[in-house]
């Protein structure tokens, strides 16, 4: 059971940041840590991982916003479990106060270049394949667990000849995994299991609205 207070403080945390998309999204990150409790979360290791993401996103050095990012966890879990902050933030991001970087990914993913035009389209028919369709529809988030494995495979569906056609033949050359992390469609973070073994493995990010992505170009 979710600790009574947390939600309260890390929404009003979590609005302090309105103005600032790096922030929200480390803390987007931090939420959805790979590592299970039985591991230990790896904190500490995450934020070099965090750190990267955004360098990779945003173009700038990173190590002060998960140096704060760090301190102001730390202060949230000494009334609530790690388990309980995650989960609050990531129920505040969800909603109003999370706007900002789904407003981010889907510019960055607009952006017009082959790869960001194919990694679109490819997240479309992913959709479809789940069956993932009607107005409330969506990609990624907390629970699309699967997402990071599945970017794998479109490395070989951007060499297809269909996709060099449809949108050029550097197509076939993108590291489309980096071009997704670039976008902020998953994010790259430290796993360990119980068991010790370390690995980084790919998770989403924030819930974005499949219409706003099947549509942008007929609006």
């Amino acid at each position: 059971m979710q600790n009574a207070g947390v939600r309260d403080r890390v929404q009003k945390l979590l609005e302090q940041h309105d103005q600032n998309e790096r922030m929200l999204d480390a803390y987007w990150q931090w939420a959805t840590n790979p590592t299970p409790p039985a591991a230990g979360y790896a904190l500490e290791e995450n934020g070099g991982f965090i750190a990267t993401n955004l360098l990779i996103r945003y173009g700038e050095p990173a190590i002060s916003v998960v140096t704060q990012l760090s301190d102001e966890c730390r202060e949230l879990r000494r009334e609530a479990s790690v388990f309980d902050v995650q989960q609050a933030v990531l129920e505040v991001l969800n909603g109003p106060v999370g706007q900002g970087v789904r407003d981010g990914v889907l510019a960055r993913l607009h952006a017009g270049s082959p790869a960001r035009r194919f990694l679109g389209a490819w997240l479309v028919a992913r959709a479809r394949w789940c069956f993932r369709q009607g107005p409330n529809a969506w990609i990624a988030g907390e629970l699309d667990w699967s997402l990071g494995t599945d970017l794998e495979t479109a490395v070989g569906d951007a060499r297809s000849p269909v996709a060099c056609h449809l949108f050029g033949e550097s197509v076939a050359e993108a590291d489309i995994v980096r071009e997704a992390m670039a976008v902020g469609i998953v994010n790259r973070l430290f796993y360990r299991s119980q068991a010790g073994r370390m690995e980084p493995k790919l998770r989403p990010g924030p819930r974005i609205p499949l219409s706003s992505i099947a549509y942008a170009d007929r609006t």
